[in-house]
């Protein structure tokens, strides 16, 4: 990626520290943003932001991802997971720009049993299944120099999340009781990001990719693989999803396949395989 200037969007969540890692480690140059000081949907501002930089690739890991709460703030999840990405999309046009968006599994309704590939027609079930599809469809009118990464159950070493917080509840005593009847995909953040920056290098035809690990899981089983590195003492109990009572629906089986990726020999690991090197590291629980 000689003379890339990147410019990287919500730089402080999981998957924007690792872009940044790795940029750092290419000696890419790069300036990177989250929020207070930029905002997606402040539209003059991310038009200032570019204009002054001119990056060659704009890299959106902003996101709205409370899926719950989605539910009684459509607003703040269409503002972010779709107007905000358009802007970008009509920025990254203007200075040339190509533009990497992550989006999500939950833009399918999990009706399959053989899992989605990126051929596969949207049925989100929720609101923010719903803004997200939005913006996929936005960034993809808008400007044909888009790689759209839809991804799946992302988790990092600093992060919060489904591993983070199962820690957390297990250092507290709580009884631990997770869906034994959902199925997705858990991702690895380094992963995702290794697979950005193959496409990247290798110039690939842009366009839609699901980019997930490769292991099919429960939640549970999920939760029992990483109780059994990390805290081995501790026991973990299966339950139906009908012991929740959740805002959002969310879809049964959110299983993404990887065939445009597998198509360029571009490989996801085994996201649960990737619990040793999650814990290992010093930012984890």
């Amino acid at each position: 990626m000689m003379n890339s200037r990147l410019l990287v969007l919500g730089c402080r969540g999981q998957v924007g520290r690792l872009l940044v890692q790795r940029a750092i480690a290419q000696g890419v140059v790069f300036e990177a943003f989250d929020l207070p000081e930029l905002d997606i949907k402040d539209e003059a501002a991310i038009d200032r932001t570019v204009a002054a930089f001119a990056p060659t690739h704009i890299l959106n890991a902003a996101a709205y991802n409370a899926v719950d709460r989605a539910e009684d703030e459509p607003e703040a999840a269409f503002s972010t997971n779709a107007i905000g990405p358009a802007r970008l999309a009509l920025a990254a046009r203007r200075v040339g720009a190509a533009l990497v968006h992550y989006s999500s599994d939950y833009v399918f309704d999990g009706r399959t049993t053989n899992g989605f590939v990126e051929e596969d027609h949207p049925h989100p079930l929720s609101t923010y299944g719903q803004s997200k599809l939005l913006g996929d469809r936005a960034v993809e009118a808008i400007w044909e120099r888009t790689y759209i990464l839809r991804t799946a159950w992302v988790f990092a070493p600093g992060g919060n999340n489904f591993v983070s917080r199962l820690i957390a509840l297990a250092d507290r005593g709580v009884p631990l009781r997770f869906v034994d009847d959902q199925w997705g995909t858990p991702t690895y953040a380094a992963d995702l990001v290794d697979a950005t920056f193959a496409l990247l290098l290798r110039e690939a035809p842009f366009g839609l990719y699901h980019a997930v690990g490769s292991r099919v899981c429960t939640p549970f089983e999920w939760a029992r693989s990483a109780l059994a590195i990390a805290r081995p003492d501790t026991s973990v109990t299966p339950v139906p999803a009908t012991a929740f009572s959740t805002r959002a629906p969310r879809p049964q089986r959110s299983i993404l396949r990887n065939a445009r990726l597998m198509a360029l020999g571009i490989a996801m690991p085994d996201g649960l395989a990737r619990l040793s090197d999650y814990f290992e590291t010093p930012e984890a629980p």
